[in-house]
Order: structure tokens, then sequence, then C-alpha cells
């Protein structure tokens, strides 16, 4: 099922959070929807699952409104996590499959098959609040697959986990995208966004600034890239043409060239301006990327 945000606006107390915010999100495809802290990110996620109603634009699903049919094919883990902490694993899992208008049966075949898939069936009888905070956070996971839904919208889903259980729900995440599902991400871990996420959409002071997949937005921002350390003064590299932007940081400098540059080209002009201690070629990761566009003056 393809989502379809198309110039969506809202305004809170005469503060526009979000702007004509416009992109998709294609049934088999994981976008990641990046941004700081108050960008607008979560404003968008509950518009789209009409928590929040635009104040203008469109939110639609194969061509159709929001509507209850819609509503139940939806599968959500919300930034702010909220499970019944008295009640037993299983009984939780159980209670959100009846929501999802499973039948009873149904939701404990499923109930019980991911939580034997998340190594958490020992803990099926346990109540929640004796679960740490990362198998409280798999649990979250759980109720939003529980009712085998065909979109995904996930606010930091690999919030408070050990790096084991992020790669577990990395993987299920990805195998979901290969059966064919809708998934939209909102994450500040950039790192695993950019292994998992087939299209970004990064958005500033409640704005789409960027939107592509990753050698896309690479092309369009900084296609090339050369770090240089030295212990002479990195300010002379400012000098050297055919570079873009230079940035320093303590004996480090990250040098952004033109498209049209070549690389070789600029490393023996460094070499000839400087004495090199170390210098590599460097393509921006999405945290590079991230970094320079939020730091950039606003227009």
């Amino acid at each position: 099922m393809k989502i379809e945000i198309e110039n969506v606006s809202k305004t809170f107390k005469d503060k526009e959070v979000v702007k004509e915010i416009s992109f998709a999100v294609n049934r088999g495809r994981i976008v990641g929807l990046l941004g700081p802290n108050g960008a607008g990110k979560t404003t968008t996620l509950r518009m789209i699952l009409n928590i929040l109603k635009p104040d203008s634009g469109s939110i639609t699903f194969d061509d159709q409104r929001m509507n209850r049919k819609i509503r139940d094919q939806i599968g959500y883990l919300p930034e702010e996590r909220g499970l019944y902490q008295k009640y037993a694993v299983l009984d939780v899992l159980l209670y959100f499959g009846r929501l999802k208008n499973l039948t009873r049966r149904k939701s404990h075949v499923e109930a019980v098959r991911l939580l034997d898939g998340f190594q958490m069936i020992d803990y099926m009888d346990e109540p929640i609040g004796h679960l740490s905070k990362g198998l409280q956070q798999k649990l979250q996971f759980l109720v939003s697959l529980i009712h085998n839904p065909e979109i995904l919208i996930m606010d930091e889903p690999m919030w408070g986990l050990d790096p084991i259980n992020q790669e577990m729900v990395k993987q299920k995440i990805l195998s979901l995208r290969d059966e064919g599902k809708t998934i939209l991400i909102s994450t500040h871990q950039l790192a695993e966004a950019e292994t998992m996420c087939d299209h970004f959409v990064l958005i500033n002071h409640g704005e789409a600034v960027l939107k592509g997949s990753l050698e896309k937005i690479r092309k369009n921002v900084y296609q090339k890239m050369i770090i240089v350390e030295t212990d002479q003064d990195l300010e002379a590299l400012k000098k050297i043409s055919r570079v873009r932007k230079v940035d320093i940081h303590n004996k480090k400098a990250h040098l952004y060239l033109d498209g049209e540059s070549s690389v070789k080209d600029v490393m023996r002009e460094i070499i000839n301006t400087i004495d090199v201690v170390s210098m590599e070629a460097h393509k921006p990761s999405l945290l590079d990327i991230f970094m320079q566009t939020i730091k950039s003056p606003e227009k």
C-alpha cells in the first residue's frame, strides 16, 4: 500500500511546525524520516496516522483517505512507550491482537510465534513491569506486528536496545520490507538508518530539505569528500581550488569537492600545500550529510 503525503502543513499556537511537506512511501520500501529534535517528525507521523489533522494538504493510502479498514492494516510503534505494567506479556499481546480484529485463537498463535522468534517465550507469563527496558522495547515492537500489518510506522524502533537486539529488530524490519510491507521509520540512529532505509526524507524547521536515496543525496549535496590530518595549520586548505567547503575539527579537515573535481588533482594540490600525516578519499555518510545540512544557515 502506497502512502502519499502532499503539501501537508500543521500549525500550533501560531508556530508552523510542518510546512508543505511532500513525500511518498512505496510498497516494499523503507523510508527514513530524519531530522533534529523539534523538526516536525513526530507531528508528521501523527498526521499520517490521523491522530492529528493537517491544516492543509492531503494524506492518502493507495489514493484513499484514512478509514477503519486502512487503520487496521497499520502497525504503529510510538515514540513514547506505554504498555500495561501489571499485565502478563502474553495477555498484552492477545489484547492488542483482539483490538486489531484477530480471533482469540489467531492472536494466541501469532503472539507465541513472535515471542519465540524474538527469544521472549520464557517471559510470556511475566508481568511487563518485571521486564528490563530493552525487553519492554522488544515487546512494544511485537505489539506493532501482532496483526501482520501491511504498513509499519515506527518512531525510534531501536531505542533502548542493545546491539544484539538492535540487529534482531533490524533483520525483522528488512524481512518485512522483502515481503512487500510499506515501512516508515523516524530515527536519530543514522548509522542504522543508512544500512536499512531505501529512501530518506530529512526535515529541518518543519521543511523537507533533502529527499531521495543515499546515493542521490550524496550526488546532490556532497559527491566527494577528502579527509586530511596534519600537525600544520589546516586553514591553508581553504585556499585550494575546486573545494566547495572545508570543515576543521582539531587536527582533521573535511574537504567537500565540487561535483566535477578530480579527487587525485585535489589530493596533489593538498600535498603541495601542507605536510600531510594522513589523507583519504571518503564518501560522506548519512551522518556527515545530516550534520552539514542541519548546520547550514537558514534560507
